[in-house]
């Protein structure tokens, strides 16, 4: 472009050309190197033209969006891009509520597994209080235990069926 506006200032100089056709002649010029800046002209006459361009509001602007949802249930759209910016609008509150309904229906009514007993958000309570303040003893040991007569535990499980330190099961004693 730079090298351009150069000849054509030495052509002004030289054949002593117009002012205005000089201008003329560079606007002309700057409007055809303008066309050839960019893609090739095969990409970019080979675009299809989806309809997929963004119109409407961001869907960070909450207040602009609700209009145009509760315009879904007041007014008939007049084109198919209002009718789809309409449903693009409504998306966005139907998913936050839906969100919000299943969030509800599992806080009043939780399932009775016991995972979601320990994994559920109130339970977060003790997970915290048993992290800071310590929990109960363990189910299952957590060292060896000390030195057991397992023959004669055995001894007793099969002649007398019951161990004789653990006492007696009848009603009469």
């Amino acid at each position: 472009l730079k090298l351009l506006s150069l000849v054509l200032l030495l052509l002004s100089r030289e054949c002593r050309f117009s002012q205005q056709w000089l201008e003329e002649e560079a606007a002309r010029w700057q409007a055809v190197l303008h066309l050839h800046s960019g893609p090739p002209l095969a990409l970019r006459q080979a675009r299809r033209q989806l309809g997929d361009s963004v119109v409407g509001p961001p869907m960070t602007d909450l207040g602009a969006n609700a209009k145009y949802a509760l315009q879904f249930f007041t007014k008939n759209p007049m084109s198919y891009g209002e009718f789809k910016q309409q449903c693009v609008s409504l998306r966005i509150f139907a998913l936050a509520a839906v969100n919000l309904g299943i969030c509800c229906a599992l806080f009043c009514d939780p399932p009775k597994s016991s995972y979601w007993m320990r994994m559920s958000p109130t339970f977060y309570y003790s997970h915290l209080k048993a992290l800071l303040v310590g929990g109960p003893s363990p189910v299952f040991l957590t060292e060896k235990a000390e030195q057991t007569d397992v023959p004669g535990i055995v001894q007793q499980l099969t002649t007398l069926r019951r161990l004789e330190s653990a006492g007696s099961d009848s009603e009469d004693e």
